[in-house]
């Protein structure tokens, strides 16, 4: 199974059972679970063998990920900041806490003021279609 088909509940997994030559299939989802429930976590790796996805066993980017978001972003993606990459933090677009995973699709570059910005409870973001974050005061 692709991790694309693992993320997309698309793919199913297959099972090899001693009798047969082809066991019953599973959903992406259910492979998900069972595999969560083994505390078998799949690791992508890059092309230097360095991980770019931990699924939920690390909290923090490794440094790998985050010269890879900082690559990939090029600068602080809050709309119109200009910050430099190597200035910037890595946010977790769906906040780890509440499930995120800790991988290159979920992270983003952030300078230090739109990182606490978007921390806020006060504000609110949005993605735009560039990828830019557009955060705005919340109206009372």
């Amino acid at each position: 199974m692709t991790l694309e088909d693992l993320r997309s509940d698309l793919g199913v997994a297959g099972l090899v059972e001693p009798d047969l030559e082809h066991g019953p299939n599973l959903t992406a989802a259910e492979a998900r679970r069972l595999a969560c429930n083994a505390a078998i976590i799949p690791i992508v790796l890059g092309s230097d063998s360095e991980v770019l996805d931990l699924g939920r066993t690390r909290r923090l980017f490794t440094p790998a990920q985050r010269k890879l978001i900082r690559v990939r972003d090029k600068r602080c993606r809050a709309k119109g900041c200009r910050v430099k990459p190597q200035w910037c933090e890595i946010h977790h677009l769906h906040p780890w806490r509440n499930g995120g995973s800790t991988d290159p699709d979920n992270g983003i570059c952030l300078c230090a003021y739109h990182h606490r910005l978007i921390e806020n409870p006060a504000y609110e973001h949005r993605r735009l279609p560039d990828g830019d974050l557009h955060i705005t005061k919340r109206r009372t």
